[in-house]
C-alpha cells in the first residue's frame, strides 16, 4: 500500500491520540501456548519463508505448563508453527492483526483439539481444519463403501452423488470463509489454495474439442486467486510451491520462455518489497548455480533487469557486486553469442587464431594433462573426431590448461590427437580462464561456422546428439 503525505499525517495524529498502553500493544506480540500433556522443556516459534523455515522465538515451560512467546516488535504476518524440543512440528497457526494470541489443546489430539479464545482468525482456522478432517473421513468411508458395488450400478451412483454433495458442502464452507472477511489473512490464504475453474473446451473447425485449451486456460489464470503482492503469503508453506509449479511445470524449460515467466512474476509482485526480495533471492540462487545449459542467461537477465532497482537496497553490497561481476563474466559467453577470440601458440609456438579455424563446427576443448576426467574424455573425443571430422566438417581447438610444454607434448603424443593443439598460457589475447569462465577441466564449447556458441559445458556424448540434431546426420560408429 502506498501512503500519501496526507495519509501519513493522519496516521501520526491518530497515534498521538492513543493511550500509551494501546501504542505498546501495537508494537509487541504475546503468544501463549497451553497444550495438555505437553512436557517439552521449551517450544520453538517458527515461520515459513518461501521454501525455508526460520526460528523466530523460544519459550520455556512454566510450573503451570504454559509457554509464552513475547517480543517488543510485531511479528511479520503470515503462517507460523510451533515445534517441540526435538524440532518436530506440532501445529500451524496464524499471526495477523492483534498479536495477543492464546492457543490451547491436547497433545494427543493435535490439531483437532486446538482452540483460540482471543483470536477469531485462529479459531476460524482451527475450525476449518477440523471441518476438513471430518469431511475427509466421510469421503474415505464413502469411497470404501462404493467398492462393494459394481461401477454403474444404482448403489454406486448413489454413493457418487453423496460424494459430490460432500464436495459441494466443503466448497461452500471455504467460499464462506473467503468471502466473510476478504481482507483477512485467512481469506487470502484459503483463496490462494483455490485452483482456477476451467470451462468446457471450445470446439475446433474439425468438430473436436481443443485439446490444448485446458492447459492454456489453466496457465493464463494460474495467478487469479493468488496475490503475489501480498507478502503475507510468502510466509506460508504454499506460495513457494506455486512459484515452482508455474516455472517448472507450466513453462517450457527454455531460457526465453522462463525469462518471460519470471518477468510476469515480478510484475505480479508489483511494488511489494518483501515479495520482490523473496523472488530475487530464490531466482538468483536457482539460476546462478544451475547446471542446465543455457540457464545462465536467466541469471544475467535478472542482474541486467532488476539489480539497479531501488528495491535491491536490502542486498549486501559486497554480495551484490560479486553477483554483478559474475553476470559480467557470463554475458559474453551466453549461448547465441560470438565466442571470444583466442590467439594461442601451438606446439611449434606459432600463433593460432580461433577465428581462423575453417570448419562448419568448431569444438573448443579445455583440458589438463593431470586431469583424471580428461584422461577418460580425450580418447572418447579422439575416436569421434577421427571418424566424424569429414561428416560434420568438424575441427577441435584443444586448449591445454598447463604451462608445461613438455607435459603438453607428452599428452598429445600419448593420445595421438591430430586436431589443433594450443597452450592457453602462451597467448596474444586475454586470459582464457576469464574469457570462457574455465576454472576446471574438461570443458567444451561447440561453435557454428560463424563461431557463434551453440552449446557449452558439454562432453562428447552430448555433443554427438547436438550435431546429429542440427545436421540430421548420424555419426560414424
Amino acid at each position: 500500500m502506498r501512503y500519501t503525505l496526507k495519509r501519513l499525517l493522519i496516521i501520526a495524529l491518530s497515534l498521538l491520540l492513543l493511550p500509551a498502553s494501546a501504542l505498546f500493544a501495537q508494537k509487541s506480540y504475546r503468544i501463549t501456548i497451553q497444550i495438555e500433556g505437553l512436557n517439552d522443556s521449551l517450544l520453538l516459534l517458527a515461520n515459513y519463508n518461501g521454501d525455508k523455515q526460520f526460528v523466530a522465538d523460544t519459550a520455556f515451560k512454566t510450573k503451570s505448563k504454559i509457554y509464552t512467546f513475547t517480543g517488543n516488535k510485531l511479528l511479520p504476518e503470515g503462517m507460523y508453527f510451533i515445534a517441540g524440543s526435538a524440532k518436530s512440528k506440532l501445529f500451524d497457526f496464524i499471526v495477523a492483526g492483534k498479536q495477543e494470541i492464546t492457543i490451547s489443546g491436547n497433545k494427543d489430539k493435535l490439531p483437532a483439539s486446538l482452540n483460540s479464545k482471543n483470536s477469531s482468525e485462529n479459531q476460524a482456522f482451527f475450525d476449518y481444519i477440523r471441518f476438513l478432517s471430518e469431511k475427509q473421513k466421510e469421503q474415505l468411508s464413502l469411497v470404501e463403501e462404493k467398492k462393494k458395488y459394481s461401477n454403474g450400478s444404482e448403489s454406486a451412483e448413489a454413493i457418487d452423488n453423496k460424494i459430490n454433495q460432500l464436495n459441494t458442502e466443503v466448497k461452500q464452507y471455504i467460499d464462506k470463509l473467503i468471502n466473510s472477511k476478504t481482507e483477512s489473512f485467512l481469506s487470502a490464504f484459503l483463496k490462494s489454495m483455490q485452483e482456477p475453474e476451467i470451462p468446457v473446451a471450445p470446439i475446433l473447425s474439425n468438430g473436436r474439442p481443443d485439446s490444448t485449451f485446458a492447459y492454456k486456460y489453466y496457465k493464463a489464470h494460474f495467478w487469479d486467486n493468488i496475490n503475489l503482492a501480498d507478502d503475507r503469503l510468502i510466509r506460508t508453506p504454499l506460495l513457494h510451491s506455486k512459484v515452482e509449479q508455474f516455472l517448472n511445470k507450466l513453462t517450457p524449460p527454455m531460457p526465453d520462455s522462463l525469462i518471460v515467466a519470471i518477468d510476469k512474476l515480478f510484475h505480479l509482485a508489483d511494488e511489494n518489497e518483501e515479495s520482490f526480495k523473496y523472488l530475487m533471492w530464490y531466482l538468483t540462487i536457482k539460476f546462478e548455480s544451475s547446471e542446465i545449459m543455457g540457464y545462465d542467461a536467466i541469471f544475467v537477465h535478472l542482474v541486467d533487469t532488476y539489480y539497479a532497482d531501488p528495491k535491491m537496497k536490502w542486498m549486501n553490497q559486497t554480495v551484490k557486486d560479486n553477483l554483478i561481476k559474475r553476470a559480467n563474466t557470463l554475458r559474453p559467453i551466453l549461448i547465441g553469442k560470438n565466442a571470444p577470440e583466442m590467439i594461442l601458440l601451438d606446439t611449434l609456438q606459432h600463433p593460432v587464431s580461433l577465428y581462423k579455424v575453417d570448419a562448419d563446427y568448431t569444438l573448443i576443448y579445455f583440458w589438463d594433462p593431470d586431469c583424471s576426467h580428461c584422461k577418460k574424455e580425450t580418447p572418447v573425443l579422439t575416436e569421434f573426431y577421427e571418424k566424424n571430422k569429414a561428416l560434420y566438417n568438424l575441427e577441435v581447438y584443444a586448449v591445454c590448461m598447463d604451462t608445461s610444454w613438455t607435459d603438453m607434448k607428452k599428452y598429445i603424443q600419448k593420445n595421438k590427437t591430430k586436431w589443433l593443439n594450443v597452450n592457453g598460457f602462451y597467448s596474444m589475447t586475454p586470459d582464457f580462464r576469464e574469457l570462457y569462465d574455465v576454472h576446471s577441466s574438461p570443458v567444451m564449447y561447440l561453435l557454428d561456422e560463424n563461431k557463434k556458441i551453440i552449446a557449452k559445458r558439454v562432453l562428447t556424448e552430448q555433443m554427438k546428439g547436438i550435431l546429429k540434431s542440427r545436421t540430421g546426420k548420424d555419426e560414424v560408429k
